[in-house]
């Protein structure tokens, strides 16, 4: 079996963890859990940026096994992509709306409860749920859209799936413009010289897209990146230098040009934590252990549905009695765990089996 089809599980525990560093993001700013001081220490942003990463590799691997084998079959890529990733999402904010609704009248103020001005009149309470499923125009960093408005979406992980949708979209092209590419290294540098300058002239998509195309350029080199074998000790630093630098973005901001060069610091660390998980080392190891396979199995899943049951569980569980934040916490994390493979079960599984059938039936001719 080709070296390109030899499916490195890491990844998927990768991503099962990110998924994990997300839902305890949001439960820390949703439920306040420990307190309402102070930054979460939970790497949610960094998470979304490694979750860019490996979907540029995991899109971008087969293509570029097939460039030098009679091309890549483009025209059957498009719709296995968007039914494989559009099916699950648009289930996810159906799924959303009616929670949402639900909180807002036990008179919640969470984002999720006042993403519809229901309140508003039909036209705007329509419109309001039209602009949930534009995942198009839509667009954001998660806080903010591309005009300086605050985003406001009744399942919030959903921002991130616009730029997938992009990048998935315009995925040809980025294949087209890395295979060209004769300095990898150098490349890299630009493009975190880029990253900089998004950061401080706070023009995000700049960033964001940047971020798939890195792991396009990791795609490229996957077979030499896979082979690498690194030492207890020189991985070790890797991943404590790579946390450390997440973790510090997370509690100082300096502000102006500091503040760039720290967050483009982050962005490169996430990087890192991703080749380290695709070299050969304890890490590659332990991310391929069944339960991390597992969550990331169900990682897409847990994703869009965890900001769901946690705002619905904030809502109802203090009309219950429940009020303790750590209570409800508590509550969230297998809520959200049974939900999510609830979703995949009934969801997702079904959208992958269309598109793969969509494979089988799709045109035969390949596009260079």
């Amino acid at each position: 079996m080709p070296a390109h089809e030899k499916r490195v599980l890491s990844l998927d525990g990768l991503r099962g963890l990110g998924a994990l560093m997300v839902f305890l993001y949001h439960v820390d700013i949703m439920v306040k859990p420990f307190g309402a001081e102070g930054p979460s220490l939970f790497p949610g942003t960094a998470s979304v940026m490694v979750f860019f990463i490996l979907s540029g590799i995991v899109l971008s691997l087969v293509p570029f096994k097939h460039m030098g084998n009679g091309g890549y079959d483009w025209l059957g890529y498009y719709p296995r992509r968007v039914v494989r990733l559009c099916v699950p999402l648009f289930a996810a904010i159906a799924l959303a709306l009616p929670a949402g609704y639900v909180a807002w009248r036990l008179g919640s103020t969470s984002r999720s409860a006042l993403a519809v001005a229901y309140n508003a009149g039909l036209p705007a309470a329509v419109h309001d749920i039209l602009m949930q499923f534009d995942v198009l125009f839509n667009v954001s960093d998660g806080l903010n859209n591309l005009f300086g408005a605050q985003l406001v979406r009744v399942d919030s992980p959903v921002w991130s799936m616009s730029w997938e949708l992009w990048f998935s979209l315009t995925l040809p092209l980025a294949i087209w413009c890395i295979s060209r590419i004769r300095r990898t290294g150098l490349t890299v540098v630009a493009t975190f010289i880029a990253v900089l300058v998004s950061y401080w002239t706070g023009y995000f998509p700049l960033r964001l897209c940047l971020m798939f195309w890195l792991g396009v350029m990791v795609a490229r080199q996957f077979d030499k990146i896979k082979a690498v074998k690194l030492s207890i000790l020189a991985e070790l630093a890797l991943l404590v230098a790579s946390v450390g630098v997440i973790e510090l973005s997370l509690v100082r901001h300096p502000g102006g040009v500091l503040e760039a060069l720290k967050s483009t610091a982050m962005n490169a660390a996430c990087l890192v934590v991703v080749v380290v998980a695709i070299a050969d080392g304890f890490t590659r190891r332990a991310l391929s252990a069944a339960p991390m396979v597992f969550l990331g199995k169900v990682s897409y899943s847990l994703y869009l549905t965890h900001a769901i049951v946690i705002g619905a569980l904030a809502a109802l569980l203090p009309r219950l009695g429940i009020v303790d934040p750590l209570a409800i916490a508590a509550v969230s994390l297998p809520a959200s765990m049974l939900v999510s493979v609830a979703f995949w079960r009934i969801i997702e599984v079904p959208s992958m089996n269309l598109s793969r059938s969509l494979a089988s039936s799709g045109p035969r001719n390949a596009v260079r």
